[in-house]
């Protein structure tokens, strides 16, 4: 599997208006309507710590845990898939950039931030700021009671 990082948004609203927010506050340009494909709308923006275009993919959270599992996402429902494909080595801080802009941005919509859809990097909660978490929290039932009080439940 190809490493990812995506960022969780507990966002109310239609898929276009919640991605058109997001694209607003990152400064992304519509790159395509792949919802038939994968149910994303694509955008592209200039990434921050070097010169070149990378791509956001914004959708519906699809991840849905086994009927007996709890997932420290499972109350977000808008997922930005942040993608440098010609610079994996940035991608994760290009998240981690995009993640504290829209944290900042929208400081009522709470947020986590993940890598490859395993590891919870940081979550963002209205009224208890921003937690970082060790390096190996999972999303999963494992760490319930790590990142419990810094996600939506």
């Amino acid at each position: 599997m190809a490493d990812s990082d995506e960022i969780f948004l507990s966002m109310e609203g239609s898929l276009e208006d919640a991605a058109g927010r997001v694209a607003e506050v990152l400064g992304l340009e519509f790159n395509g309507d792949l919802r038939v494909e994968t149910g994303e709308l694509q955008y592209k923006g200039r990434a921050r710590t070097f010169d070149e275009i990378i791509g956001f993919y914004i959708g519906p959270n699809t991840f849905q845990p086994e009927p007996d599992e709890v997932q420290a996402m499972d109350h977000y429902p808008l997922v930005v898939d942040v993608q440098a494909r010609n610079r994996k080595p940035a991608q994760a801080e290009e998240a981690r950039l995009a993640f504290e802009l829209l944290v900042g941005a929208f400081g009522d919509v709470p947020a986590i931030l993940s890598h490859n859809v395993e590891l919870l990097v940081a979550a963002y909660l209205p009224g208890r700021g921003t937690h970082t978490f060790e390096p190996g929290t999972t999303l999963d039932d494992p760490d319930l009671d790590t990142w419990r009080p810094w996600v939506v439940g």
